[in-house]
């Protein structure tokens, strides 16, 4: 097996489920990503975008996110799924 994690994780997601879209941030905040197919990749990233709005965000009108309100550190780890 690799000595990159990111390869590891990808390993390991490709034998256990269908399909994956794994996004990881270094520390120094470089972003990294990698998925097995990228019409699945991109409904993915709109379900998590979806269940994050109805669920993590406060909105406002047209399902537009209140980011002024989301990046607050009001947040009750708590309430979170994660």
């Amino acid at each position: 097996m690799s000595d990159n994690p990111l390869e590891q994780i990808q390993a390991i997601a490709g034998e256990h489920f269908e399909s994956y879209f794994i996004v990881v941030v270094h520390p120094e905040m470089e972003m990294e990503y990698v998925y097995d197919n990228a019409y699945t990749a991109r409904g993915l990233l709109e379900m998590a975008r979806d269940e994050m709005v109805e669920t993590t965000f406060e909105v406002t009108g047209d399902d537009d996110i209140d980011w002024d309100g989301a990046w607050n550190d009001e947040i009750d780890d708590e309430d979170s799924e994660f």
